[in-house]
This record gives structure tokens, sequence and C-alpha cells, in this order.
């Protein structure tokens, strides 16, 4: 019975293995203060799209000095994912270099 248990609750908490981990309040993709954003707020990202990973690595370091936060996406190496919310920003970053 302790063994059916304790394999029970060591299945529970291999679940929390994949929740990524944050080493402060602020998200490290889009920059928002978990202090004072409301809980259950979800941040919708956006996809760009470049035509290849070089292209998209420069765009990522040239965000990044204009201070905006991004991420590879999981559905290919070129391309990033940006809050939605700072979309026009970085329409206007990337066309000007």
């Amino acid at each position: 019975m302790l063994d059916t248990d304790l394999k029970e609750f060591e299945d529970y908490l291999s679940e929390f293995n994949s929740i990524p981990k944050f080493d402060s309040e602020i998200c490290p993709i889009c920059g928002i203060n978990y202090s004072d954003a409301y809980l259950g707020t979800e941040i919708p990202l956006i996809e760009l799209q470049f035509e290849n990973e070089n292209i998209a690595r420069t765009a990522i370091k040239q965000l990044e000095k204009s201070g905006i936060k991004s991420k590879k996406s999981s559905s290919g190496k070129e391309k990033i994912l940006i809050p939605e919310q700072k979309l026009e920003d970085a329409k206007s970053i990337l066309k000007s270099e």
C-alpha cells in the first residue's frame, strides 16, 4: 500500500519537471513583472518568420538592443516569438536595419 502511494506521489511530482523556472519575477520572454501583473493574465505572443536561421538570430540581436525580448519558436529555427504588444515596435526596428 505504501509503495503504491509513494509511486503516485512521485508521478505527481514528475509533472513539475517541465514547468519553466524563473529566478526573478520578471518574465525572460515578455518582460512582464509578475508582481505587477494580474494572476491568470495571458500574454499573447506573435510568431515572426524569417528566410533562414541566421536572419532570425540577427533579428533577435536587433530586438534585444532595443529592449524587446524574444524567444526562438519551437516550430522552426527561422521563427521567433515576441509579445503581441511589441509587434509594431519590432516591425519598425527590423525595417530600419
